[in-house]
């Protein structure tokens, strides 16, 4: 079952933390990926995606669909919900096993909580794992978004002009074949330094989450009064609205 409100490891089957992990992740990315083609978009800012020095989010999607229609605010987007799906579900696959490790739920010795230090441990343990199966996917997702969709332009990659990739399998072939058998791996390092950033986001959540624990105790036992029913739909409001603010809050 769901730990208790001291507990923050979730004693629950590994298999629960990578679907949910899964379904989090795609959900994400298939909603907010015309923001994140933009967000690309504008920081190559080159002259050929059309993307004036200044422009902003909602000029910059006009121009997007004007051009290359409402799909063009798709491109790589089967690329990014293959990795966010395996970012997502692996990272907290490997998160909540290596806390269980941590607490002792499998062994002897448990323990009720995690240090901070242990959590910001377990998050940056799971990114760093997660970046080396993740980043070639994440890197065609990127070449993927930067092409034009109806106009196909070649990219300009280091100087050299790669033609435009058909799909996945063949970006990834085209990379490996004409910028050597790393170029997969290109911008890995600084994946692996921003893995810290996981960590701490992930140590304020457990420690934000640890103590909306006790609060929602507390609050239950003082709305008795107000019967079982009513309880029953405040607790699912505050759960929900708490621990999205959470999320947002760690984020930060």
């Amino acid at each position: 079952g769901m730990t208790t409100s001291k507990r923050n490891v979730d004693e629950r089957p590994h298999y629960v933390s990578f679907i949910a992990g899964v379904a989090g992740g795609s959900a994400s990315t298939a909603v907010l990926f015309p923001l994140d083609t933009i967000k690309v978009r504008m920081q190559v800012n080159e002259d050929k995606l059309r993307l004036a020095t200044r422009t902003s989010v909602i000029s910059a999607m006009r121009g997007v669909v004007r051009h290359e229609g409402f799909l063009g605010l798709y491109q790589g987007l089967a690329p990014a919900l293959v990795a966010s799906a395996l970012s997502w579900g692996g990272y907290f696959y490997i998160y909540e096993g290596t806390k269980r490790r941590l607490s002792g739920i499998d062994g002897v010795g448990e323990k009720e909580t995690l240090t901070g230090m242990e959590n910001f441990a377990a998050a940056c343990l799971s990114g760093a794992a997660m970046v080396c199966v993740t980043n070639p996917i994440w890197l065609i997702k990127t070449r993927m978004q930067l092409q034009l969709r109806n106009f196909q332009d070649p990219l300009h990659v280091g100087g050299k002009v790669v033609r435009p990739y058909s799909g996945m399998l063949d970006a990834a072939l085209t990379i490996s074949r004409d910028e050597g058998p790393f170029a997969m791996y290109k911008g890995a390092s600084v994946a692996m330094v921003m893995v810290s950033h996981g960590g701490i986001q992930f140590m304020c959540y457990e420690y934000l989450k640890q103590h909306f624990s006790k609060y929602l105790k507390l609050e239950r036992e003082k709305k008795d009064l107000l019967g079982h029913e009513r309880i029953g739909v405040l607790e699912k409001l505050e759960d929900s609205f708490g621990y999205l603010l959470m999320g947002a809050g760690s984020k930060m």
